[in-house]
């Protein structure tokens, strides 16, 4: 289908639904296609989390990890996994198509 809903990111707080939000990805990239991509996002306890919780601890392992980043060329590692930090989405795809160009 073109379009599966009217916006990208639509978050499902009333506990009716196993996922937390659905996202079109197409909204955030202004593709104009006849098919489209979501992604359903699920809550959960295992794993590790995706937002970061800074701490003298986690700032120390971090440079560690920025340090080996500087190693390998023609890769961005960017945004909340890559530097570490919490974005909104729009701020994110702002800066990655700004990076881009």
């Amino acid at each position: 289908m073109d379009r599966f809903q009217e916006v990208a990111q639509i978050n499902f707080t009333d506990k009716k639904e196993r996922f937390t939000r659905i996202i079109e990805h197409k909204h955030l990239t202004g593709q104009v296609n006849n098919s489209t991509s979501i992604s359903y996002e699920y809550p959960t306890f295992d794993g590790e989390p995706y937002y970061p919780i800074p701490s003298s601890q986690t700032d120390l392992v971090y440079r560690k990890y920025l340090a080996e980043t500087k190693k390998i060329e023609d890769v961005l590692f960017i945004e909340r996994l890559g530097e570490y930090k919490y974005y909104n989405m729009d701020g994110v795809v702002a800066r990655i198509l700004k990076l881009v160009k």
